[in-house]
Parts: C-alpha cells; sequence; structure tokens
C-alpha cells in the first residue's frame, strides 16, 4: 500500500510540473478545479458539507462569471479507501487546491506539504494540523460543544442529580475537548460516571446498558453522550422515553427519532453545510482574487437543536441529504 501510495505520489508530481502551464491558462479563462476530501462517505455530515461547498461553487461562478468546478474524492471508508489515496487522486487530476478536514492528521502531513510545495491553495475544516500553515481553517469549537451540551442537561436534570458521560475509548483531540467543556460545566460533583466505549452502536448500548445495571443505588440521573453512536441504530437505550435527562452531540440525522420519542432531549450540532460554503468561499476568493480570509483560523460555535428548532433543522437535513 505505501509503494503504491509513493508511486501515485511520484505520478502527481511529474504531472503536476508539466501541467503547470494548464493551471495558469485556467486562470486567465477563471477556470478553477477545487477538490473536497471529508473523512468518509458513509458520514452524512460530509455530504452536508459537500453540498455547502457545492452551493458556493455555484454562487460564486455566478459572481464573478467565472467556471468553478467541485471535484468531490471524500474516500468510502467501507470499501479500503483513505485519505492519502483520494489526495494521490486529486494531485493526478491537478486540482487548483482543496478542502479537507483532516481525519488522521500524521497520516496525511506529506500530502499536505506536498501539495503547498506545489503551490496549492487548502482549506482545513473541522479539524486542523496546528503547525501546517494553509490558506485558512474552519474549526469546531469541541469545548463549547461539551459545554453546550452539559447546560442543556442541567437545565432537565433533577436538583443535585448526577450524570454519566459516555466517550470514545480511543478519544481523539476534539473527543477530549469535548470532555473538558462538559466538565467545566458540571462540576465534579455532578458527573456520577465517565464511560468509554468503541464508536459504534452496538458498543454504545452495551457500555450504556452496563453502566445502569452496575448503578445500584439509582445515583444516575441523566446522560451525555460525547458522540451519537447509540443513536445510530433503533431504540434500544434501557430507559423509557422522558425517564432521564439525555443529550447528545450529533453528526447524523438518524438522531431525529430519538428526540421526537422523547429519548433526547437536545442535540448539539456544528455548522457541516457552513464548513463547505465558508471554505469554498475562500478558496476562490484567493484563486481569482488573491483575497486571504481576515482570520486564517476561525473556530465555529455549535449550537443547541430541541423542540423548539428541531423541525426547521430537519428540514436542512432532508435538503442537504437529496
Amino acid at each position: 500500500m505505501i509503494r503504491l501510495l509513493t508511486s501515485r505520489l511520484s505520478i502527481a508530481a511529474l504531472l503536476l510540473c508539466a501541467s503547470g502551464g494548464h493551471a495558469q491558462n485556467r486562470e486567465l479563462l477563471g477556470e478553477y478545479r477545487i477538490g473536497i476530501v471529508g473523512r468518509d462517505q458513509g458520514d452524512a455530515i460530509y455530504q452536508a458539507t459537500h453540498l455547502g461547498a457545492q452551493h458556493a461553487a455555484r454562487e460564486l461562478s455566478e459572481q464573478y462569471s467565472i467556471d468553478v468546478e467541485l471535484l468531490v474524492f471524500t474516500p468510502n471508508v467501507e470499501q479500503g479507501g483513505s485519505q492519502p489515496a483520494s489526495l494521490a487522486a486529486l494531485f493526478i487530476e491537478d486540482a487548483d487546491g482543496f478542502i479537507i478536514s483532516p481525519a488522521e492528521p500524521e497520516v496525511i502531513r506529506s500530502s499536505i506539504e506536498f501539495a503547498l510545495e506545489q503551490e496549492q491553495e487548502v482549506v482545513f475544516f473541522e479539524n486542523h494540523l496546528e503547525d501546517i500553515q494553509v490558506l485558512a481553517a474552519f474549526i469546531a469549537d469541541e469545548v463549547e460543544a461539551g459545554r453546550l451540551a452539559a447546560e442543556a442537561l442541567l437545565a432537565t436534570l433533577p436538583t443535585k442529580g448526577r450524570v454519566a458521560i459516555l466517550a470514545s475509548n480511543h478519544p481523539s483531540s476534539g473527543m477530549q475537548e469535548r470532555l473538558v467543556g462538559a466538565r467545566a460545566a458540571l462540576g465534579y460533583r455532578r458527573i456520577e460516571a465517565v464511560v468509554s466505549c468503541a464508536p459504534d452502536y452496538k458498543s454504545a448500548i452495551e457500555t450504556i446498558r452496563a453502566t445502569q445495571e452496575a448503578d445500584r443505588n439509582n445515583l444516575i440521573k441523566g446522560w451525555l453522550f460525547l458522540g451519537d453512536w447509540p443513536l445510530l441504530g433503533m431504540p434500544a437505550l434501557p430507559w423509557k422515553p422522558g425517564e432521564l435527562p439525555c443529550v447528545a452531540i450529533q453528526s447524523s440525522p438518524s438522531a431525529f427519532m430519538y428526540i421526537d420519542q422523547g429519548y433526547v432531549s437536545a442535540l448539539i450540532v456544528h455548522p457541516y453545510y457552513d464548513w463547505g460554503k465558508s471554505s469554498m468561499t475562500a478558496l476562490v476568493n484567493k484563486l481569482h482574487k488573491q483575497k486571504t480570509p481576515a482570520e486564517r483560523i476561525q473556530r465555529n460555535a455549535p449550537r443547541i437543536v430541541d423542540w423548539r428548532n428541531i423541525e426547521s433543522y430537519r428540514e436542512s437535513w432532508k435538503t442537504w441529504l437529496k
């Protein structure tokens, strides 16, 4: 696999050198090819991000009378796809720049550095590599997500009630930041347990059930899910709707049924669509107008979705998933 990737990057380097004139010609003609690389085609949030980028490409094409082509290269992880392979393919496609959510920063570091050496423009979204200078980075404020989730839970929690927090057993830096935000808002006196599981539906349900069974004194009065893995299948939570307050940080539209049925009182959501739109706008403005963002790194605040605004948010997902 390493030999294959090295070969692809070598071919890409040759093609990039040979195609420098083509890129300059496209710039003169107002034609730009922008790639987007999410983490996994199977994750719905990247479909929302793709659509945001597509809409921005269309609007900017009309505004500037140019031609912006979006190349979607988010890997299909189930079929063995990966971000390094997607980036190698984008190099061969001779993209002018690309938008990427780095899933494993150290794995793609050399590819990003290679792209920058070839004077491609790069924008990060959701996460970023702090020591690599790119055009812009639109980052999820995960500390704020954890804080908002905890505050939403406290609003429905009994006085002095304690909560259990569900996290991943291999937490990313973002997951760790969510926990920091949740702990700050709850305080140690309100946390009964922090339990971890593999980030999938089955493991999450098993962990929640085992935690509830071990709570012999009925001290757990609410749950905070730092990921929405328990909501990725049919309801199987070990409590009745409305029996325990529960808040989740969402990444999938499947979570809506849990609010509809009363298992979850609120979701904390990131601006998935806006990531694509903002990233594409920053890239095109730089390529066509030589205009750079006023702030290179922008932390985007999450928001709460509950019974008051769930219908409008549900309609947004219907649009994103068409």
